[in-house]
């Protein structure tokens, strides 16, 4: 591998802080390898702050080796507001995951986060049409989850944030495009899920708080992760010892690889 990597290899990237737990540079240079790019481009990770991080997105467009970049937690939201131009599921979510540099040094953004999550839970036999689904989270990864969610049709949504108004607000924008769909932002005592997802980055570590409390766990049916590391998190630990069908994040980026290397020019 290391000999592969020369002065022409195109510099693909996953942008995160932290981002020692991301798979997807072992996943996409993997693919890569297998599909004999490996060398042409490769993956590194790059562990930037929210602080620094309208700095790093300027001088990307400096460096002419960069092929793009996946974005991760926490700068999703932000990345729409700094790239040159978005792509219509970007612009509908507000929020980017993955960029590209082009030629002339102009970075576009998408949002893969939504279809993947939903082509995760189709290769693992489930399906949200008819589903009543909570979303616990209004950041990038859940907003783009919720639309995809309304999309291919859920047909209630119940979105819980820390932050009410934020909830609301993503309710108010998905219902907009998607009047279809039953949405709220309140949950009752009496509420029961056929799905519950976390949309948040509460699991990442070891002393975070549930996402999801254990009484209304008990009320759902199948508990649906998008934290990767680790991959049985807190929340699906206590989901499996309550006897409730688990889903872990692994698949929704797993679904993502070939799209997020395709969007970044890698094909």
């Amino acid at each position: 591998m290391l000999a592969s990597i020369t002065g022409n290899t195109k510099i693909l990237g996953v942008i995160a802080d932290p981002v020692s737990q991301a798979r997807t540079p072992v996943m996409a240079n993997t693919l890569l390898d297998e599909r004999g790019l490996l060398g042409a481009f490769a993956m590194l990770p790059m562990q930037v702050s929210a602080e620094g991080f309208p700095a790093f997105i300027a001088g990307l467009r400096a460096m002419k080796n960069f092929g793009g970049a996946v974005v991760s937690m926490p700068h999703k939201i932000f990345t729409a507001s700094l790239v040159d131009e978005l792509t219509p599921e970007a612009r509908l979510v507000g929020a980017v995951n993955v960029v590209r540099r082009n030629r002339d040094g102009r970075l576009i953004g998408t949002m893969l986060d939504g279809e993947g999550f939903i082509a995760g839970l189709a290769g693992a036999g489930y399906s949200v049409k008819g589903a009543r689904v909570l979303l616990v989270g209004a950041g990038g990864a859940a907003s783009a989850i919720a639309f995809a969610l309304a999309k291919n049709g859920c047909a209630s949504l119940s979105i819980q944030n820390r932050a009410p108004e934020r909830a609301r607000g993503l309710l108010e924008r998905v219902t907009h495009v998607y009047p279809q769909v039953e949405g709220t932002t309140e949950i009752h005592a009496t509420s029961h899920y056929d799905i519950a997802i976390n949309g948040t980055s509460l699991g990442m570590k070891p002393n975070d708080d549930l996402p999801i409390s254990k009484s209304l766990i008990a009320r759902c049916d199948l508990i649906a992760e998008c934290v990767i590391a680790p991959e049985m998190t807190p929340l699906l630990q206590e989901a499996s010892d309550q006897g409730k069908v688990v889903h872990t994040g692994v698949p929704m980026l797993a679904a993502q690889m070939n799209l997020m290397l395709a969007f970044m020019g890698a094909e």
